[in-house]
């Protein structure tokens, strides 16, 4: 029988409310690229502006759930649209 292992390495730990946002974001109409955004404080600003932006008070009340799983601190309004 094939195992999957039950643990997930401090990389993963933040994949869950990610990927949650994504979907979400999704459901708006916005296409997310969750490497990039764990990577990119800039565009991760773009995203969580667009959400909060977006009129969804789920979204609204997500952004800052995911913040502690984004690499760098967000820059909002840094620069135009991702």
């Amino acid at each position: 029988m094939n195992a999957i292992p039950a643990t997930l390495s401090w990389q993963d730990e933040g994949m869950l409310p990610l990927v949650d946002f994504k979907w979400l974001m999704a459901g708006v109409g916005w296409w997310i690229d969750v490497p990039r955004m764990r990577s990119d404080a800039v565009y991760a600003g773009q995203c969580i502006e667009r959400a909060l932006e977006s009129g969804s008070q789920i979204l609204r009340e997500r952004c800052p759930e995911i913040l502690p799983f984004l690499a760098h601190p967000v820059q909002c309004g840094a620069s135009d649209s991702p």
